[in-house]
């Protein structure tokens, strides 16, 4: 799918996580708007008044244009979160996907998504950045599958359940060679495959999400760099500053200030 060229800038309309026990709701923004969302607990069906289109799961990403009326329902626990921006476009902008699958490679984009809620929560007049991340999503989101669609089914397990080890033992000094040997491959097989599934090296993704943990904890516990790196493993907390600012192109403590 080609990105469109954008006659007015995307503006963000709303960024939010939800958790519910139960969430029955239709749809409905003027045309223009585009929301994305991102299943992260749970499930919800969705259909229109017409058709139905299917449940989304846990990681698969539900990306509504507004053409039509969107029905979600779901009786059962879940969190999602969810952007949608307002946009005009020099061409027809019909080409996105409605629903896209976990196992087509979505981290990056929920990455993407939840670090637009955090700026639009913390910074709600950071508009620029805001709309540089979308950019970044929307791209993720065209290109997503292209890099999956070499890996079998069997490798995007190995990639999904490398993910889960990385999760669980997040708080610890986890290494590629870890997470290979607990999946009974190799780490130079490990490499390859999550790079074409996910688009990142295991090492990135790691460091990653060690990041973004640490970031969460300065800015909703207002603690140290130190004492936040600490928690995740890191015992240098000048190598995650530099780390951070090599990925993210800013300095971490840039957001413990922010909170002060």
């Amino acid at each position: 799918m080609k990105i469109p060229e954008f006659k007015t800038m995307p503006t963000v309309i709303f960024a939010h996580k939800l958790t519910a026990e139960n969430h029955h709701a239709w749809l409905e923004w003027p045309e223009g708007a585009l929301e994305i969302s991102a299943i992260i607990e749970g499930y919800i069906d969705v259909s229109t008044k017409d058709h139905k289109y299917g449940r989304v799961v846990s990681g698969d990403i539900l990306t509504n244009y507004h053409k039509v009326p969107l029905r979600v329902d779901t009786d059962a626990h879940h969190v999602h979160l969810t952007t949608a921006f307002t946009f005009d476009t020099a061409e027809s902008f019909e080409e996105i996907p409605l629903i896209t699958r976990a196992e087509n490679g979505t981290s990056q984009i929920i990455r993407l998504l939840n670090e637009i809620i955090r700026v639009h929560t913390l910074y709600p007049d950071d508009t620029l950045r805001t709309t540089g991340l979308f950019l970044q999503m929307l791209g993720e989101l065209c290109m997503c599958g292209e890099g999956s669609s070499a890996c079998s089914p069997g490798d995007r397990l190995y990639v999904k359940r490398a993910k889960e080890y990385i999760y669980e033992h997040i708080t610890e000094p986890v290494m590629q060679k870890n997470v290979a040997s607990h999946l009974g491959i190799t780490p130079e097989y490990l490499c390859t495959i999550f790079k074409k599934t996910d688009g990142r090296s295991v090492i990135r993704f790691i460091n990653e999400v060690k990041l973004d943990n640490v970031r969460n904890l300065m800015e909703t516990r207002n603690i140290p760099l130190w004492q936040a790196a600490a928690q995740y493993g890191f015992s240098d907390p000048n190598y995650v500053s530099k780390l951070y600012k090599k990925y993210y192109n800013e300095n971490i403590t840039h957001h413990k200030r922010k909170m002060t």
